[in-house]
């Protein structure tokens, strides 16, 4: 236990599941994680750990998740749980890779870690969309298909050069091992989704997380030699609507300075959720 947050274990499922339930665009990673059996794993296995913020009927009021690649996903509303991801923060600066959640949320973390010795090296101001079945609007008649192993030389070039092109970041300059093996993992799970024409990737997208709330979109992104064919809108609708056939509602972030894809999503009827940051540690 942390003064402020209590680490959750085997059999809080429903408690942590039940807080989701009220926050679904904030929580829909933490509840895929659940869903796929997260806090059910032992130590062994243990990919993950998840810290609550409770009332004092013990009510979950707030959740953190922390990957064991160094992703932290704070979904809290007290100044005090605030205060304790803090110092959980500072005695375990070596975990910290990236954080994102509410913009309100991350900029009070940083401007606690920063003093601190924190050193973040890119932010993210972004913008969280959300759709439902009602209110989706289909477009195109592209038919994407899983990614296979065969797929990963052409998905690892489109995921760099969307990060260089998007957020002026290289990570095969950093660590290319490390970036093709979660490329990789991605493709085994069975959410990496793509279209090949005879002129290779045409487009790319997957789907992070999915639950009985919600599923979340990730990596879209278009190769700049297939772009003005209206591909990021098909595409992406293929993916909104492979997530609704599955839960009521599909979520996604944008660069909040996206014009053309702010203007693709309302296309397809997402509306505005909340204002997100992703800030990411040196």
């Amino acid at each position: 236990m942390v003064s402020g947050l209590v680490q959750l274990g085997p059999g809080s499922e429903a408690d942590a599941l039940e807080f989701c339930a009220r926050q679904p665009e904030h929580t829909l990673v933490i509840a895929g994680w659940l869903g796929e059996g997260g806090l059910r794993r032992s130590d062994k296995t243990q990919k993950a750990w998840l810290f609550a913020e409770q009332d004092e009927q013990r009510r979950v009021q707030g959740l953190v998740y922390v990957s064991d690649n160094g992703i932290v996903l704070p979904v809290l509303r007290s100044r005090s749980a605030l205060d304790a991801l803090v110092e959980l923060g500072a005695r375990n600066p070596q975990v910290i890779r990236v954080v994102v959640g509410e913009r309100s949320t991350v900029d009070h973390l940083l401007r606690a870690w920063v003093p601190r010795g924190f050193r973040p090296r890119l932010h993210r101001d972004q913008l969280a969309y959300v759709v439902g079945e009602d209110g989706f609007s289909p477009h195109g008649n592209v038919e994407l298909r899983p990614a296979e192993p065969e797929d990963l030389d052409a998905l690892v070039e489109a995921s760099a050069e969307m990060a260089r092109e998007e957020a002026g970041d290289d990570p095969q300059a950093r660590n290319p091992g490390l970036f093709r093996s979660r490329i990789k993992k991605r493709i085994e799970r069975g959410r990496d989704f793509v279209l090949m024409t005879s002129q290779g990737l045409s487009f790319k997208s997957n789907v992070a997380a999915l639950s009985s709330f919600g599923g979340q979109v990730e990596g879209i992104f278009v190769p700049p030699a297939h772009r003005q064919q209206g591909l990021g809108l098909k595409g992406t609708s293929w993916v909104t609507r492979w997530i609704l056939d599955r839960a009521p509602r599909a979520c996604l972030l944008v660069n909040e300075d996206n014009q053309g894809a702010k203007r693709l999503y309302l296309r397809l009827g997402y509306v505005l959720s909340h204002s997100s940051r992703t800030s990411f540690f040196a």
